[in-house]
């Protein structure tokens, strides 16, 4: 009897390591970084190229800068030399009859006439220092306008190589639920994150990361709850990702809240584990972490 109890107790207790063996230990959910896309490829450390499976690589290469305008060279027309004055000839006075014994004397110029020529060749001289003042005032106008465009030219150049240094480029090979900007690397697809690249990790930690933002997100908050409302759920999770078992083992002491955390594993759909095993797991949900907490 002592040698059958023995034995048993030993079957017993190989039968408990088989199956507890079946199941890991509690793994730490906690926040991970998942890239961007659609998918269930939480393994992925970049996100999927948009485009086509198999698309051929566009390598453009970039536009040349066009080259600045010439400056146009204002053309300025010559200024009209003045007419030169005539020469004024003074009137030729008439002769007078004089008696025949005298001697008739030579008319000379007289003062009005040297006057008058005198005040032409002024008027003239400042008409034509007027013209040439008028002249270089146009040049002057015509050069800071052509400096002022070009400066905007210039600018309006500079804004629009800036904005297509931005732009997202996007290749011909790739995936329909590709993200711009994505490699081609990545032919499977995301996880449904944030993020274009993320650091290699455990794949098991990203497992359970995916599953944490997709529970957060899953979740609708009830109206008019506190923001510091903490509740703390148990849950089994499969080897091919199927959840059950979910309770809550912490209250927020919200009904309300205790009820929309389990309703959120009843939306949630899992791929198959990494590690092929199932466990029991908890996960920690707060309001502030929620959309509009």
């Amino acid at each position: 009897m002592t040698s059958l109890a023995l034995h048993g107790l030993v079957v017993g207790v190989m039968f408990l390591v088989a199956y507890s063996s079946s199941f890991d230990t509690k793994v730490q959910t906690k926040p991970f970084e998942l890239v961007m896309g659609e998918g269930d490829n939480f393994a992925a450390t970049e996100a999927a190229a948009l485009g086509t499976p198999g698309g051929i690589k566009l390598n453009v290469p970039p536009l040349p800068a066009p080259e600045p305008p010439k400056p146009e060279v204002a053309k300025v027309e010559p200024t009209p030399s003045p007419p030169e004055p005539a020469p004024v000839v003074p009137p030729t006075p008439e002769p007078k009859p004089v008696p025949v014994k005298e001697t008739p004397k030579p008319a000379s110029p007289t003062k009005s006439g040297n006057t008058k020529t005198k005040s032409i060749a002024d008027e003239m001289r400042w008409k034509t220092i007027v013209e040439e003042s008028k002249a270089k005032q146009q040049i002057a106008k015509q050069r800071a306008a052509e400096k002022k465009r070009l400066e905007q030219e210039r600018q309006e150049e500079a804004r629009r190589q800036a904005a297509a240094a931005k732009a997202p480029r996007v290749d011909a090979e790739g995936i329909a639920k590709g993200v711009l900007g994505g490699s081609t690397s990545n032919t499977k697809g995301g996880a449904g994150g944030t993020a274009l690249t993320r650091p290699d990790g455990p794949a098991l930690e990203a497992y359970f990361g995916m599953l944490r933002e997709r529970l957060l997100r899953a979740l609708d908050k009830p109206p008019g709850l506190s923001d510091t409302l903490v509740a703390v759920a148990e849950f089994r999770i499969g080897a091919d990702g199927s959840i059950s078992g979910v309770r809550i083992i912490s209250s927020s002491g919200s009904p309300e809240f205790d009820r929309a955390v389990i309703e959120a594993y009843s939306r949630v759909s899992m791929p198959p584990r990494p590690d092929k095993k199932g466990s029991v797991e908890s996960l920690t949900f707060r309001t502030k972490d929620l959309a509009g907490g």
